[in-house]
């Protein structure tokens, strides 16, 4: 190759390069403004729709443990024709999965120190009542199982602090 056929060669390789570059911009710049431009309009999408949103962050109602629906109702039943609450079905509905192990600090069943100590942080039964019902820390109010009444929250403390 002479030297005009080389110097044409990398003339050519320069514009090819120049070209594919300034294609590459603009591809990049059509991507940005479509994008830009469909974003108009998505107010109203499920992303930021406050109705969306709220439902998103509304809190767990239920805790299930495996094998406690059967036993919580062959537990109810006598205790519901009988009128009183039985504190222990409701514990092992709800409450073991967290309470059975400690799980996040929480009071362990039967652990007269840990309840002493909530106890007396929340000045009485009634207290720690009403902060089971808000919720507190890690737990979710009602401890997460919103069909709860206070009776039942009441009783449910009391078999765990045996």
């Amino acid at each position: 190759m002479s030297d005009n056929e080389e110097d044409i060669f990398m003339s050519y390789v320069k514009q090819m390069s120049l070209l594919g570059s300034l294609a590459l911009v603009i591809l990049w710049v059509i991507t940005i403004l479509l994008s830009f431009a469909l974003s108009f309009g998505a107010g109203n999408s499920d992303a930021t729709n406050q109705s969306a949103i709220n439902e998103r962050l509304k809190a767990i109602e239920v805790v299930a443990v495996k094998g406690a629906p059967k036993a919580v109702a062959e537990a109810a039943a006598p205790a519901a024709a009988a009128g009183t609450i039985d504190g222990s079905a409701i514990v092992a509905a709800t409450c073991t999965a967290c309470h059975a192990t400690g799980l996040l600090e929480s009071p362990k069943i039967g652990d007269k120190e840990a309840w002493d100590k909530r106890l007396q942080t929340n000045g009485d039964i009634d207290g720690l009542v009403k902060s089971s019902i808000t919720g507190k820390g890690a737990m979710p109010p009602r401890g997460g199982n919103a069909g709860l009444s206070d009776a039942e929250i009441k009783a449910a403390i009391e078999f765990m602090m045996q």
